[in-house]
């Protein structure tokens, strides 16, 4: 078993879990990172797909990064040197409500290369990480967590036990689980997070309308890119379309068919996106941070346990960044 090889765990393989688990590695522990996914990054996601002309890779999630502080600075340094992150010098604009482009704030953006999920590969580097493995609940105590997989399988025990799921699926995490945990529980509950319904496209022709990306204000729509445009990436064109978190709230439950209808209808008015070739909806229920909660990370009574993410913090990836160091070196004690 893993467990009996490690001595503190790290639930969730995106920003958050990368930096938890890096920092507690260089306080001298073995951590050992699980993820449900198949891969890492969480939202910082790259979708992989076979489409009518070809294979492509469309960043779905997280469309860029910006580095305010030293500490996410220096992992895109590092993932820089490696090849896996690079400046995108996009032409990115501003649409407003009635048609009005106007150029957005330049600053320095960064993507993963050849995916977005390649800077959370690069901070993962050299650590132990198991995909494919749902948490469920935990059972023990302070020096003795054991986790409970939803296949009935169980790795233990750990002296440190780290947790960066989104908040809804922390309470439930917690909830089914032995211990004290209602502080915890409190704090992800008042956090709030809203959903995002993204459509992912494939053109058949070349389609320039001015800009590489888009903020997009009024409507239905709140993004639009060209993840072609950046940097690393090869295929067909593709684009990426975000809706605002209203309308994702109002369409929580619409079918994917219909979703994809409904936002290319929408990209087509807005800014004449043509007919796709292919297209696929992707609905992330957990997408930006609204309401924050009060500290960088949550730690139980014992401070052996705690939580992490971009909701403890604010609505960006620096900030899970940010939240996953504050929880690993508090952890270390």
């Amino acid at each position: 078993m893993i467990g009996e090889r490690r001595d503190a765990a790290v639930i969730g393989a995106g920003l958050a879990g990368a930096a938890c688990a890096g920092a507690l590695s260089e306080a001298g522990f073995r951590p050992v990172v699980f993820d449900k996914a198949r891969g890492p990054g969480g939202r910082m996601a790259t979708r992989r797909a076979e489409t009518p002309l070809g294979a492509v890779r469309i960043d779905h999630g997280a469309q860029y990064v910006t580095a305010e502080g030293d500490a996410f600075a220096s992992l895109l340094a590092e993932a820089e040197a490696a090849g896996s992150a690079a400046r995108w010098d996009a032409r990115l604009v501003s649409i407003g409500e009635g048609g009005a482009v106007e150029p957005a704030s330049a600053r320095r953006r960064w993507v993963g290369t050849p995916g977005m999920n390649a800077v959370v590969k690069t901070a993962l580097d050299g650590l132990e990480v198991a995909f494919g493995r749902r948490a469920a609940c935990v059972s023990g105590g302070p020096g003795d967590w054991r986790v409970r997989f939803d296949d009935g399988r169980e790795e233990g025990p750990f002296a440190r036990l780290a947790l960066t799921q989104p908040p809804a699926q922390l309470i439930d995490f917690l909830a089914r689980s032995d211990g004290d945990f209602a502080d915890l529980i409190a704090k992800a509950d008042a956090a709030a997070l809203a959903p995002c319904q993204a459509v992912m496209v494939v053109l058949d022709a070349p389609f320039d309308p001015g800009f590489d990306a888009a903020r997009l204000e009024g409507g239905g729509l709140s993004w639009a890119a060209r993840t072609n445009a950046k940097p690393g990436r090869t295929g067909p064109q593709s684009w990426v379309l975000h809706a605002s978190p209203d309308w994702s709230r109002a369409h929580l439950e619409t079918a994917p068919d219909a979703v994809v209808r409904l936002l290319v209808d929408a990209a087509r008015a807005r800014f004449g996106l043509p007919q796709p070739v292919w297209a696929q909806a992707h609905r992330w229920l957990y997408a930006r941070v609204e309401t924050p909660a009060d500290s960088p990370a949550g730690l139980d009574a014992s401070r052996t346990l705690g939580c992490a993410g971009d909701w403890r913090i604010g609505p960006r990836a620096e900030a899970a960044w940010e939240s996953g160091l504050a929880l690993g070196r508090a952890l270390a004690g």
